[in-house]
């Protein structure tokens, strides 16, 4: 018979110990691994390709990291304004938020995509923001503490609606208090136009159109449509004057916390669902003019020759504003502006 010598027993019970001491701190590790979970905000609707493409996203982050990544999505701003919000991914309070026009205060050259009358189309916009300006541009947005991903999202080219009149040429916006975002060269735009301009977040769009607080306001077809300002505003007045998106964007500090191999697949699936918000987005605005007038808003083609007779002058004073580097940038893709 095999005899077991005295050590065995001892040599085996360390082992175990050993063994499940290992197991239970690699446990630990995927439990804290499994907490990652970040917030993100946007003050778009539950139905907008925004919400849909960045759940989709978080869905995809979720899956493939298996569960060790969780994002957990807050549309219509239930975390409060963009102004708020904004705050709070500065403050780390929040990890992540889409914004549209609201960088502007705190990183002006994030304004130089939406200057009017500079870009014909959405593709040439995302030529130069997948290009260096759009490379400049994040980088300035780091500087503040915002880590912004590379593919934007789209909003399209706006249009003014108002409840007072049809703006059928210049000579109509003197004097209408128009709705513009939170940032300063679009407040320049229509007062140089002789608009009387007032700022408000996306958020309390609907509210201060339905208060009569503004005449008008300027938006992409599909977020007239998604906004369901035709319930507050009669007349569609088809201008075409300036571009907008929106960036996605992470508390630098977060993003730069989380482990590479994660950090790569949501770059990943972020990249994916800006491509198809462009399209989604596409397609939107080219099916809502139909559905705008047949919600009875009144639609009409304005004459903008009188917006564009300042805009020499206006480029100048933003050239100055964004910098001698930025413009060129920008001047790269489209040519001499100022």
């Amino acid at each position: 018979m095999r005899t077991r010598s005295p050590g065995t027993k001892t040599f085996s019970r360390r082992r175990f110990l050993i063994g499940g001491a290992a197991a239970a701190m690699l446990a630990s590790k995927r439990s804290m691994a499994a907490e990652i979970r970040y917030r993100l905000g946007l003050s778009q609707p539950v139905d907008s390709p925004n919400y849909i493409r960045l759940k989709e996203m978080a869905d995809k982050v979720n899956a493939e990291t298996a569960g060790r990544m969780h994002i957990d999505i807050y549309p219509a701003g239930q975390l409060g304004s963009d102004n708020v919000m904004l705050a709070m991914l500065q403050k780390n309070e929040m990890e992540m938020y889409m914004g549209g026009n609201v960088f502007g205060p705190l990183v002006p050259v994030t304004e130089m995509p939406g200057l009017p009358f500079v870009f014909k189309n959405s593709e040439a916009v995302f030529g130069a923001l997948d290009g260096e300006l759009g490379e400049y541009i994040r980088g300035e947005l780091l500087t503040k503490g915002i880590y912004a991903f590379r593919r934007g999202f789209d909003n399209g080219f706006h249009h003014l609606t108002t409840s007072t009149k049809p703006i059928r040429n210049v000579d109509d916006l003197v004097g209408m208090k128009i709705r513009t975002p939170v940032q300063k060269m679009t407040v320049d735009f229509f007062e140089t136009l002789g608009a009387k301009p007032m700022t408000f977040t996306l958020s309390q769009l609907y509210q201060v159109c339905k208060d009569r607080t503004v005449d008008g306001q300027t938006d992409p077809l599909g977020l007239i449509l998604l906004l369901k300002l035709y319930e507050v505003q009669t007349y569609l007045s088809l201008t075409n004057h300036w571009w907008s998106g929106f960036t996605l964007t992470a508390n630098a500090q977060a993003w730069k916390a989380l482990p590479a191999d994660i950090q790569a697949i949501v770059e990943k699936h972020a990249d994916a669902a800006a491509l198809a918000q462009r399209q989604d987005i596409e397609k939107l605005n080219g099916e809502a003019l139909g559905v705008l007038r047949g919600k009875g808003m009144i639609v009409n083609e304005a004459d903008t020759r009188g917006f564009r007779e300042p805009l020499a002058a206006f480029y100048a004073r933003w050239k100055d504003i964004y910098g001698a580097k930025a413009w060129a940038l920008l001047e790269a893709r489209t040519g001499k502006l100022a």
